[in-house]
């Protein structure tokens, strides 16, 4: 590959990441949310009966869920990321050495 195709993929990559990032905080904002609900609701008399308590209970994990599997693909992004970097890294090396023993 050429250094431009590869510093276009790190680019596209470094994006994807960022973004990837972005729904992690979102979601990690909204289970926040969440566990401030359920302590509250932590007054009641007999809050872990009841249906609501039980929906946020259900919702904060699939949110989990949900952010284990963007954690994932964010690991699996950042190993491209690098794989890539150290790519361009011997690109450059190879393509701008100078041989001065021709």
């Amino acid at each position: 590959m050429t250094v431009a195709a590869v510093n276009t993929n790190i680019l596209s990559l470094t994006l994807y990441k960022s973004n990837l990032e972005f729904s992690i905080m979102g979601i990690s904002n909204k289970r926040q949310n969440i566990a401030y609900t359920l302590s509250r609701a932590c007054t009641g008399s007999d809050w872990e009966n009841d249906p609501q308590v039980q929906q946020l209970q259900y919702m904060d994990s699939y949110l989990e869920l949900q952010q284990k599997n963007l954690e994932t693909q964010q690991k699996s992004a950042a190993a491209q990321l690098e794989s890539l970097e150290k790519l361009l890294e011997n690109n450059i090396k190879k393509d701008f050495t100078i041989n001065l023993s021709a």
